[in-house]
């Protein structure tokens, strides 16, 4: 296998999860040897997931604001 970040060799890795006692306390997850990149089916979901929120059109609309005069800022900062 190898990483999905520099595309060095993963090696088979444990994780100790100290905060949550209601779940399994270690993950197997795999971990690269030359960036230390951890790749975890948790891990990848939240990516997934946090990837999707960032791509949505609805955040990519920007606003822009456009003064004429100083006056205009000096209201906005006030």
């Amino acid at each position: 296998m190898s990483c999905s970040r520099c595309n060095g060799c993963m090696i088979e890795d444990f994780l100790l999860d100290m905060e949550d006692s209601s779940g399994p306390m270690w993950l197997q997850a795999w971990r690269c040897m030359n960036c230390g990149n951890l790749s975890e089916s948790v891990f990848e979901r939240n990516r997934q997931t946090q990837a999707a929120k960032t791509t949505c059109p609805a955040h990519s609309v920007k606003t822009d604001v456009h003064f004429t005069n100083t006056e205009g800022m000096a209201d906005l900062a006030a």
